[in-house]
């Protein structure tokens, strides 16, 4: 029913009116003005703001709008003279006499105002405005029948039935409240790919027809109007009604109208005169008819948890919701409703229909492909005929609020739990009875995989070794278990008298109890689903397995390798074990679980670990179960007694300080609720935690070594009143402990103490006494224990020292005084207590002899001193210790006197013996003074020296040493040492000595010696370049045996061009040659100077071969600057395809061709693609083979793609557009080529989809 005179003039008594006549008048202008330039009506809250009521200003006048600028007030008051003449004659004296000349004013009342007339002609007399208008109760009734959607608002605002339609507001609260809390309009609007943008453009543009497909109708509708709501297009919403039956009137109108269809099947609408109108359709997904619909992809999950929690749900409510109901706007709506006809999904009113979806549901997903047997089992879930799968998946899928989705090979039901309860009433016994018959089957079923060797686990699927039912549909019959398990009554079991619990704890043991290794790893990724299916039946499995003597189970506590990262094989099992401590009732038994774990834990660097675990349950300020701080504690102090270990490591973790506090979650149960609620952390938990361990921890006395160890290293965290109790323990211990033992916890202690030093803050003296009580009773008997962690390593630190550093007191100079001096001081009581004969085996017990050498014979020390100790060294037998402790001491000797060391040597006849001669030799510096020495020692003595010494080459080197080094190296083959030791100093020698050590090197001279590294090879390689005697050719030559080194491709990055693919670019038969080494001919035919090569010699020559073609970037023709030589170019690509085809290797050399041009491409922007020369070859007729190498080699240019993992096809579909673009660019000059980029474009968009299906298949179900 229209809103008539009477209606407006009744609502202008009511104390709303004043407030929202303003948007009245706003939304009439905007439904019914198509010129605005600009508006603005303050209305509600703003109507008491100072200024005008209202100002517009449009290009083309109105009925009802002036042209131009235009002034507007307006009031409610029972007389509008006075209030028109109060407001005119104000805004008269307040707008200056130029601005009124060219605005109009305007007075509207929803009064009648029978003397309108009269004052209209009164204030034009005046002739103060442009023009004077007013518009009462009678003209706004004559305006509304022009403004369809605004009249449906008023009669919303008055109570006035208009059937059928409603105004997007009036529908959004009908819609959204059915829920409890009412659904969030960003919760619906929002979308992965953006739709809200395209669809208000598509409205704007006032296209006709708009069709927009969801999962259901309903939410097609729903994200229309909050799309509009939340984007406050208020052009939009003015201009909008939603029809929601057959009997709704659209009204005829001559202004534009957008109308929101939401009926049922076969409701159809009259619209009446369409060519107004913009009609928005809203489908089902399944309606596979309709075309260039807006297709709703799904809500992001991390805007779907937040507004849920927005909507006053937890976090953890909010992430296990989201997951059950898939995501999906519509299943929410329902899960959330209170009214039990909202709950019920429509297909269910069909009893043959929910039969159908039966089995659907119990699978809960399924891929379709022809090496998976998935559809067989689904056939024999739902008792299908042959080949009957298929047809009834397509039939439910056009469903509105259809319950299972496709994307791409995978099919998914949207909510497995909201499909099981709906399907519920429909289910019988024979149902069940297949369903529990077929599962521990399949769940059970052998891993191929394990046929193969460990490493190629995670290429089961590529080998031929993948299981014969896809994870999609095994993962869901799981879920089904524990859906059944904990719903099971309600669903049906009640109904049907079975306790479909105790069926599911049957299933648990049949997989679980007695299980060897093969079953273990087989079922390991369900080990989550059968925990929440049956806890008591999984705990107890798992308890009777640790009692084991040799528990099967630890296959599974082990990691894989992997192209990647391998897989963590106990994952599951711990997640599982997470997800039942959430439940008081099982928290005490599943930690024992864990700490009975340990014992089987396996070293790596997964994080995923029982160590990890066991920390997480008891830890303080991030729960992982609904037990309180103080239970959690009565739990770990009784599992102290049998699991001393892992309860010590728990109470250490529980310490403060122990560095950044990070955790992830631990899992949570899916399907079954918390008896308790979590309990809140506090800062006082945390303390009390901290408290309980310590004392723990002291209360577990006595300890043994490895016990203290981990002690002493938390001993500045454990609690003030602990701390004296392990003093005590200490002091304990070390009475009866070897000097060893001691001086190792000493260590650990004074690296404590060092520490602290380096922490800011007062000094703590209880602490700090504490720790030097149990210094000192830690403190060796025996001088060697007591110094040797002075030899331990090169950099060595005590608090003293520590502390002066910091406060800037000691130069790095001083610094390594004290600490040399400190060495010497360590070696001076040594020998003063022990004798001179315990130095050397000392020296040859640390793990550092050289540190001790550098102590006995300093640089200012006597030939007699350095001579003792070199023939002491000597005289040990050569092994890893005394070499380094001989090496030092002969360096530091060639600082003294080099030669009277070794006359005092010869005197004693210390290198009389031949073995002793040669150790020494290979032993001396690598410096002049070494092989001088060596080579007056005679000719065997200097070959073993130069057949082994290290040569050491400084910026102060003398580069006739240098020269004479390399040469002597050359000499003894040995070109890689040579190579290393001048490559810090690569312009100490000329490039033809380089050219000679290079050549060497590739002649697999010294194989066991250190290979250039790719960066020093690079730069002398660019002394080379800058050397005019040597020509392109010849680098080129000296680069081949390299270039696995040095090509620039996937990871390696070199700016520099190497010669080799300079000499590819100029000449083609070179490229042929390397063909011909890395492929055979295409007919298979023999060739007799490929035969006539070794096996190895043949892979070494196609190894060269593909590393240079994968790192080619040179492109023929193409100088230096990126200018094109055509001529060049082209005779270049003829010579080389015809070349190519007389070897019978065309196809390939198209190959490495196409690649060399699309990394061109890739390389180059977009608006200056490919030269023209080369887009002129690629377009040739005969060139269709090189075309379609070049898209393949555009592809492969790409490389590796990074992505967030719910991104999608987002990459490839801008890439699309790129390539369509060129496509377009060149559909008339280069016709064939342009095909081939739309080829490349419709390839990205292939893509594109299967990215968005994959990420919208994790994102939803696999978050």
């Amino acid at each position: 029913m229209p809103v008539d005179e009477t209606a407006i003039r009744q609502w202008a008594d009511r104390h709303d009116c004043r407030s929202n006549l303003p948007i009245l008048v706003r939304r009439l202008i905007t439904e019914t003005t198509g010129s605005l330039v600009s508006m603005r009506f303050p209305g509600n809250e703003a109507v008491d703001l100072p200024g005008l009521d209202g100002q517009v200003e449009c290009e083309a006048g109105t009925v009802w709008v002036p042209q131009g600028r235009s002034v507007w007030e307006m009031g409610c008051n029972v007389d509008p003279r006075s209030k028109a003449d109060g407001d005119y004659q104000k805004r008269t004296k307040e707008t200056p006499q130029d601005q009124r000349e060219n605005s109009a004013f305007v007075f509207v009342t929803p009064r009648r105002w029978n003397g309108k007339e009269d004052w209209l002609e009164e204030q034009r007399g005046e002739g103060a405005w442009a023009t004077v208008e007013a518009l009462d109760a009678i003209d706004l009734e004559t305006w509304l029948e022009d403004a369809p959607a605004t009249a449906r608002w008023l009669g919303e605002k008055l109570g006035v039935a208009w059937p059928g339609l409603k105004t997007p507001h009036e529908w959004w609260n009908s819609w959204a409240t059915a829920s409890v809390p009412p659904l969030s309009i960003k919760l619906v609007s929002s979308r992965r790919h953006n739709e809200q943008s395209v669809l208000l453009q598509k409205l704007r543009d006032r296209e006709q027809i708009v069709p927009v497909q969801a999962d259901d109708r309903g939410e097609a509708v729903a994200f229309v109007v909050a799309t509009m709501i939340e984007a406050d297009a208020l052009d939009l919403l003015d201009t909008t009604v939603v029809a929601t039956s057959r009997d709704a009137r659209i009204p005829t109108s001559a202004n534009h109208l957008i109308v929101v269809a939401d009926g049922g099947d076969g409701e159809e609408l009259d619209f009446g005169d369409r060519r107004n109108l913009t009609i928005v359709r809203a489908y089902p997904k399944g309606r596979l008819d309709v075309r260039e619909a807006l297709l709703l992809s799904h809500v992001p999950s991390d805007t779907f948890r937040a507004e849920l929690e927005s909507m006053g749900l937890s976090r953890d409510d909010a992430d296990n919701l989201s997951i059950k109901v898939g995501h999906s706007v519509p299943v929410l709506r329902r899960q959330l409703s209170r009214d039990p006809e909202v709950r019920r999904p429509s297909w269910v009113r069909d009893r043959a229909v929910a039969k159908r979806v039966l089995p659907f549901a119990l699978a809960g997903s399924w891929v379709e492909r022809e090496s998976m047997d998935d559809s067989t089992i689904l056939q024999l879930l739902g008792d299908f005929r042959d080949c009957e799968v298929e047809p009834v998946r397509d039939e439910l899928l056009a469903l509105n609020d259809a319950p299972i989705t496709r994307y791409g090979h995978v099919n998914v039901v949207v909510s497995q739990i909201d499909a099981l309860f709906a399907v519920g009433p429909y289910i019988d016994r024979d149902d069940l009875d297949r369903f529990f018959q077929l599962l521990p089957e399949l769940l059970g079923d052998r891993d191929p995989a394990l046929d193969l060797p460990q490493d190629q686990w995670y290429m089961a699927n590529v080998l031929g070794h993948a299981r014969s039912f896809s994870g999609a549909l095994l993962s869901g019959l799981g879920d089904a278990l524990g859906i059944l398990s904990v719903h099971g009554a309600e669903i049906c079991g009640d109904r049907l008298g079975v306790d479909l619990s105790y069926r599911a704890a049957q299933i648990v043991r049949s997989l679980m109890q007695g299980a060897d290794q093969e079953r273990w790893l087989s079922i390991r990724g369900h080990l989550r689903t059968l925990a929440e299916a049956s806890p008591s039946a999984f705990l107890d499995c798992l308890e009777a397995e640790l009692r084991e003597p040799v528990p099967a189970i630890r296959a599974i506590m082990g990691t894989t390798e992997g192209f990647v990262s391998g897989e963590c094989l106990r994952t599951n099992l711990l997640w599982a074990l997470e997800l039942l401590a959430w439940h008081p009732v099982h928290f005490s038994r599943v930690a024992e679980i864990v700490f009975g774990l340990r014992r089987l834990e396996v070293e790596d660097n997964w994080s995923n670990s029982p160590k990890s675990t066991a920390r997480s349950l008891f830890r303080a300020w991030l729960p992982a179960t609904a037990l309180s701080a103080a239970e959690k504690i009565a739990v770990l102090r009784r599992l102290s007694a049998q699991s001393r270990y892992a309860a010590m490591d728990v109470c250490i973790s529980l310490l403060p300080g122990g560095g950044p506090n990070f955790a992830s979650r631990t899992a949570r149960p899916q399907w079954r609720a918390l008896d308790a609620e979590v309990p809140s952390p506090t800062n006082a938990d945390v303390r009390t935690a901290a408290i309980e361990a310590s004392r723990l921890l002291l209360d577990l006395a006595p300890f043994e070594k490895s016990e203290l160890e981990q002690l002493l290293e938390v001993a500045t965290r454990i609690h003030p009143d602990d701390l004296s109790r392990l003093v005590i323990e200490v002091e304990s211990w070390s009475a009866t402990a070897t000097d060893e033992d001691k001086a190792d916890l000493r260590h650990n202690l004074r690296r404590r103490d060092v520490l602290r030093a380096y922490q800011e803050g007062e000094e703590d003296e209880q602490l700090a006494a504490a720790l030097r009580r149990m210094e000192e009773a830690l403190s060796p008997q025996s001088p060697t224990a007591r110094h040797r962690w002075l030899f331990e390593n090169s950099h060595v630190e005590w608090r003293a020292l520590v502390e002066d550093e910091g406060n800037g007191r000691l130069s790095w100079q001083e610094r390594n005084a004290l600490v040399e001096e400190r060495r010497r001081n360590a070696i001076a009581e040594i020998r003063e207590l022990l004798g001179d004969q315990a130095v050397l085996p000392f020296a040859l017990s640390v793990k550092q002899p050289e540190l001790v050498a550098q102590i006995l014979v300093p640089q200012d020390a006597a030939v007699e001193t350095a001579t003792h100790w070199v023939s002491a060294a000597l005289r040990t037998e050569a092994n890893d210790q005394s070499n380094p402790f001989l090496r030092q001491l002969l360096w530091s000797a060639g600082w003294i006197d080099l030669a009277a060391v070794v006359a005092g040597l010869e005197a004693q006849g210390i290198l009389n013996s031949e073995v002793e001669r040669l150790r020494f030799a290979e032993h001396l510096p690598g410096r002049s003074i070494g092989w001088q020495v060596a080579e007056s020692l005679g000719e065997d003595v200097a070959s073993a020296f130069w057949n082994s010494a290290s040569i050491h080459i400084w910026d102060d080197t003398p580069s006739t040493e240098v020269e004479y080094a390399v040469t002597k190296l050359i000499e003894h083959q040995r070109p890689r040492s040579a190579f290393s030791a001048v490559s810090l100093w690569r312009n100490k020698l000329p490039a033809s000595r380089w050219v000679e050590i290079l050549q060497a090197v590739a002649h697999g001279e010294e194989r066991d010696g250190p290979f250039p590294s790719s960066y020093n090879l690079d730069e002398v390689l660019q002394i080379l370049d800058a050397d005019e005697e040597i020509s392109d050719d010849q680098i080129a030559n000296i680069e081949l045996p390299f270039v696995p080194l040095l090509s620039s491709y996937g990871h390696r990055r070199h700016k520099r061009t190497l010669a080799l693919h300079r000499q590819l670019a100029r000449d083609p038969k070179f490229f042929i040659e390397l063909l011909c080494w890395q492929y055979r001919r295409r007919d298979g035919a023999e060739e007799l100077e490929r035969e006539e090569l070794s096996a190895e010699k043949r892979k070494f020559l196609a190894e060269l071969a593909y590393h240079s073609l994968e790192g080619w970037k040179k492109v023929p023709g193409c100088n230096d600057e990126g200018a094109m030589s055509p001529d060049d170019f082209t005779s270049w690509a003829d010579s080389a395809l015809r070349l190519a085809a007389d070897a019978d290797r065309k196809e390939v050399a198209e190959i490495h061709f196409g690649a060399l041009l699309a990394r061109l491409a890739r390389r180059r922007s977009w608006d200056d693609w490919l030269p023209d020369v080369i887009l002129e070859y690629l377009d040739r007729s005969e060139c269709a083979g090189l075309r379609e190498r070049f898209c393949m080699g555009v592809r492969n240019a790409r490389g590796v793609t990074t992505r967030s993992p719910y991104d999608g096809g987002e990459q490839e579909r801008r890439l699309a557009e790129r390539y369509r673009d060129l496509a377009a660019r060149y559909g008339n000059s280069h016709p064939r080529l342009s095909e081939s980029l739309m080829s490349i474009a419709e390839g990205y968009e292939w893509d594109a989809r299967r990215e968005d299906e994959r990420a919208a298949v994790g994102e939803r179900w696999h978050p």
